[in-house]
């Protein structure tokens, strides 16, 4: 069964089979809400849990968090591979593996290797105890490697309808789970089996036919190829993992406990700060890749105006956090969540240059260039890691790592691009 696509409004793609179209007005309204709804319910989960518990218990639950988006954030590397994969054959004509049950396996082997290292690190992340934290990761993992396939297949194959409401419902079920656990006044582990229930929504959607068909989705190559191509795709996504949703666990492993126990208002103002354009972002990387497929000549130009909106985004973005980011701190959290102007304003600024990584990496894997894909990511994480161990204060570790990073992984995307031009005159 080849990819099937849809029309160009962008409605159920996977019940046609005309050429894979570019995004229209209504498929991009789509997935703007669901990732309106997606960073609103991440807002919501932080909310509730650091209602619910205290601040030392919410920084246990917060390093569980980062764990689980960490691992979660590695398989976006499935969903970018997929996308890209799943349309390339569209383009091209050619039926290769077939991209659902190759994800699974690829999630369960990250699974696997997850379980055999914990003795490494389980207890430094998750604390004593943590077995049942570690089981909890696990399923989802395996879970979400299946929702990864899904959201793939749906980009790819331009059914951005359903795209969207996979998105923003597997954002739902995780806030409907955690507002019980809050009702009910769960500790700890109830909010981390809440956080983990999201992963589920993928199998709730197969009873509908049109998630049913994406199942099927086959990619551009065999699946020794498919997998080459999610090897450089995981290991981008595992850097970018690190650096989006598992800061917190770098901060944790390179802090004392007692400065740890102290830094859920800087771990908060991290996700305060980026969710507003990474999530979003997130969402529309399936449409960014797609859109660079469709214009492979143009390469980085294509996405020129997004770059120039995102500056200006961060420009002024800053300057409000500066100003009002330490009262909507203590307003969503509580007053022991303050945090200084001037690092929201830093960690504004980090969060752009975090996203124009993002949109760098999206164009080079669009263009096959795997290899530099992968590089930069990962350059960006090794500088952000060496930059975190200096030893200076916590705020001013955490700013200027995550400042400097991005910027230099970008360098590496920019330097790749720049010689495949070159290369193609």
């Amino acid at each position: 069964m080849s990819p099937v696509a849809g029309d160009p409004a962008g409605g159920d793609a996977v019940a046609h089979g005309a050429p894979p179209a570019v995004i229209g007005r209504r498929g991009a309204t789509r997935v703007a809400l669901a990732s309106a709804v997606a960073a609103a319910a991440g807002y919501v989960v932080l909310v509730l849990a650091s209602r619910t518990l205290t601040p030392a218990q919410n920084a246990d639950f917060l390093a569980f968090w980062a764990l689980m988006f960490g691992l979660f954030g590695v398989l976006a590397g499935v969903q970018t591979e997929t996308t890209r994969g799943v349309r390339r054959a569209a383009q091209l004509g050619t039926t290769g593996a077939r991209a659902l049950p190759v994800s699974l396996a690829v999630g369960a082997v990250l699974a696997v290797a997850a379980a055999a290292t914990a003795p490494l690190w389980g207890t430094a992340v998750l604390g004593a105890g943590s077995a049942a934290d570690l089981a909890v990761v696990l399923a989802a993992v395996l879970l979400f490697a299946g929702h990864s396939s899904q959201a793939g297949a749906l980009s790819g194959v331009g059914a951005w309808d359903r795209f969207a409401d996979l998105v923003g419902l597997e954002a739902l079920v995780r806030v409907a789970a955690t507002a019980a656990a809050a009702a009910v006044g769960a500790a700890v582990a109830g909010f981390e089996a809440a956080a983990a229930a999201g992963a589920c929504t993928w199998l709730l959607l197969l009873v509908a036919p049109p998630y049913r068909r994406a199942l099927h989705a086959h990619v551009d190559v065999p699946w020794r190829g498919f997998v080459r191509g999610l090897a450089h795709a995981m290991a981008a996504a595992a850097a970018s993992a690190v650096l989006v949703v598992g800061f917190p666990v770098l901060l944790r492993v390179t802090s004392t406990p007692e400065e740890f126990a102290t830094a859920a208002p800087l771990i908060l103002a991290v996700s305060l700060t980026r969710a507003p354009l990474m999530i979003p972002l997130s969402a529309f990387q399936g449409v960014v890749i797609t859109h660079v497929l469709e214009h492979r000549d143009r390469g980085l130009r294509a996405l020129r105006p997004i770059v120039l909106a995102l500056a200006a985004a961060g420009v002024v973005g800053a300057g409000l956090a500066s100003v009002v980011g330490p009262w909507l701190m203590t307003l969503l959290f509580g007053p022991a969540y303050e945090v200084d102007g001037g690092v929201l304003a830093g960690l504004t600024l980090a969060a752009v240059g975090l996203a124009l990584l993002t949109l760098t990496g999206a164009v080079t894997i669009a263009l096959d260039l795997h290899r530099a894909f992968s590089t930069g990511w990962v350059v960006a994480t090794l500088v952000t890691v060496v930059l975190l161990l200096t030893p200076w204060a916590t705020e001013a570790r955490t700013v200027t790592s995550l400042l400097v990073g991005p910027l230099v992984g970008v360098v590496v995307h920019l330097v790749a691009l720049r010689r495949q031009r070159v290369a193609r005159r």
